[in-house]
């Protein structure tokens, strides 16, 4: 490949956002075909207990004005919110798992990654990704609950949690705790990049739902009369066929957040270790013999 990304090396803000797209424009046709092929089912149940999180929710309002119905109501809610919680941990899972194992192929091979090599290291490490994303939830929702701050900075520390799993081999506890290690003294420049990392991702996902908002206003002011009585008449077919839409494109274009912590854990590995820089050292010691 002519364009070869050397991802062991330190990296500023700027550099990353190059590199992500970069690296998304010289290997998109693969890499998403490899996400469609492993992540491509759990991607579509998780459009789906969306969908339905969002017909339980919203679906269900106009019963609300009988309190007979609030235990049912609850029920479903409680349903659909645990059916789309286990759905984006196992998505999320695998598409971490397909990122980051693309590119250990990618730079163990020198830009030649093969299908194999990916399936077989996610297969390898997916109950591993899948206890971590337990384990991060359980972690940041927790401090979400006491201050929006303290959620923030454990989010920040443990972005790393699968890039390490994947490239250090390490078991979860112990990558729970050297990612702690591992920000120690670059947590502002860590969240610095993963804030702007994930306004742009907001703002392209923005653009793909552009569509359902406009159908939904549009409908909104047609049929205000009937939303007063029941606003599940808002969420029709054609307003659902929108969102899965969207939220199939929203879902994909995450991979530029796992892409992030990629490069992230690169640049914080180098700095700490300077496994990069040893092993070009090496390597021109090697060609000198």
């Amino acid at each position: 490949m002519n364009e070869f990304i050397h991802f062991k090396q330190q990296r500023e803000l700027g550099t990353i956002l190059t590199d992500i797209f970069k690296f998304i424009r010289l290997n998109w046709k693969s890499l998403f075909g490899l996400i469609l092929k492993v992540a491509g089912p759990a991607l579509l149940i998780l459009v789906a207990a969306y969908i339905y999180y969002m017909q339980a929710i919203f679906g269900t309002s106009g019963i609300l004005q009988n309190l007979d119905a609030i235990d049912t109501f609850s029920g479903a809610s409680m349903l659909s919110v645990f059916f789309l919680f286990l759905a984006a941990i196992i998505y999320y899972s695998l598409l971490n798992g397909v990122i980051l194992h693309y590119i250990k192929a990618y730079i163990e091979n020198k830009g030649n990654v093969t299908n194999e090599a990916v399936t077989d290291g996610v297969r390898e490490d997916f109950w591993k990704l899948l206890a971590a994303s337990f384990l991060v939830a359980i972690i940041t929702g927790f401090g979400m609950m006491f201050c929006l701050i303290p959620g923030i900075y454990v989010g920040v520390v443990l972005s790393t949690t699968y890039a390490v799993i994947v490239f250090e081999k390490r078991d979860v506890l112990d990558t729970i705790s050297y990612c702690f290690k591992l920000i120690k003294n670059e947590w502002w420049m860590t969240f610095a990049t993963l804030f702007v990392v994930f306004l742009l991702y907001y703002f392209i996902n923005f653009i793909f739902q552009i569509p359902q908002y406009v159908y939904f206003f549009i409908k909104g002011f047609s049929i205000s009369e009937e939303i007063a009585a029941d606003p599940a008449v808002m969420f029709d077919w054609i307003y659902t066929a929108l969102t899965s839409i969207a939220l199939l494109f929203q879902y994909l274009m995450y991979s530029i957040i796992v892409l992030c912590s990629a490069f992230i854990y690169f640049n914080l590995n180098e700095k700490k270790n300077f496994t990069g820089t040893m092993e070009t050292i090496d390597s021109i010691g090697e060609r000198e013999d």
